[in-house]
């Protein structure tokens, strides 16, 4: 699956939402984007505080890299060029596909909303190897505040050195974890270990925040159920906003709901299962994906 980035939920969702419009570029500078095909159809400011994103960059060099996006900040019609608030990397040139959207949701409101729905599906599985290496004569390390949410799923030690594609990571059963207050990092108990390997701690978390174009939805999280769980939250966003009084908010807010539990079903997040031991023989553990049956 190919990385799934925040330039791509955007206007993804907006289309979920009804609110995206796509058209082709005319011209444009690092804050502007310019289509002649828009002239005399709308008034002057009417996409203000909504959206603009580079879909497809026509040029194929990487000029305006594909997938950013900003705030508007003008509209004039009589030219038909969007403005936003923040430049560009590049240029969007005559060619580029682009998208729009009003003001309706607010871009800014709209990517707290995403990074609300992306928590909404639960805690996923994180990877860190980075934080921790064992040391002589320890067995108490200090765990990452981030670890603390739930209780490690698992930990290993770097079996191997010298080779980053062959750490032959070898799973530690004697974990004992010891929380502390609020902010400060807890205590990860570990045997008595070879010196200077990485230590691998496998743990959920809810999911890290997205703020810029090129962040990446989880791949643990399918596109589509991304967003439909964007979606719900946007439109409980609106309909309180609304307070209730628009029923085709609400009519569409529980179809939205419907289709996210379906999602749910079929497009579960992976989860991380720790291996379970069968039994223990000389003070050794076997685990249950280690053990196999003799044949023959």
């Amino acid at each position: 699956m190919a990385q799934f980035r925040l330039g791509q939920l955007l206007p993804d969702l907006y289309k979920e939402l009804g609110q995206l419009n796509v058209s082709v570029a005319t011209g444009g500078s690092t804050t502007t984007i310019a289509d002649t095909k828009l002239v005399g159809r709308y008034a002057d400011g009417v996409w203000i505080e909504g959206a603009a994103g580079v879909i497809y960059d026509a040029g194929g060099a990487g000029a305006t890299p594909q997938n950013e996006f900003n705030r508007i900040s003008n509209y004039v019609d009589s030219t038909g060029t969007l403005t936003v608030d923040t430049a560009f990397v590049g240029t969007p040139a005559s060619g580029d596909v682009f998208w729009f959207a009003n003001e309706f949701y607010p871009l800014r409101i709209l990517v707290e909303l995403i990074n609300d729905g992306l928590r909404s599906l639960g805690d996923i599985t994180l990877v860190d190897t980075t934080t921790l290496d064992t040391a002589v004569q320890q067995t108490e390390y200090a765990a990452s505040v981030t670890w603390k949410h739930r209780r490690p799923r698992a930990i290993a030690y770097q079996g191997r050195t010298g080779d980053a594609n062959d750490n032959r990571w070898i799973q530690i059963h004697d974990v004992d974890f010891i929380p502390a207050a609020g902010g400060s990092t807890g205590l990860i108990i570990l045997p008595q270990l070879p010196a200077t390997r990485d230590i691998r701690v496998i743990y959920e978390d809810s999911h890290p925040r997205l703020s810029i174009y090129s962040d990446s939805v989880n791949e643990a999280i399918n596109p589509q159920l991304a967003i439909k769980a964007c979606a719900v939250q946007a439109l409980q966003w609106q309909n309180s906003r609304l307070q209730g009084s628009d029923t085709a908010i609400l009519q569409r807010l529980n179809q939205a709901q419907a289709d996210l539990a379906l999602a749910k079903g079929d497009l579960r997040p992976y989860k991380y299962q720790k291996r379970r031991k069968i039994f223990s023989v000389g003070g050794s553990h076997i685990d249950e994906d280690e053990f196999q049956v003799p044949t023959g």
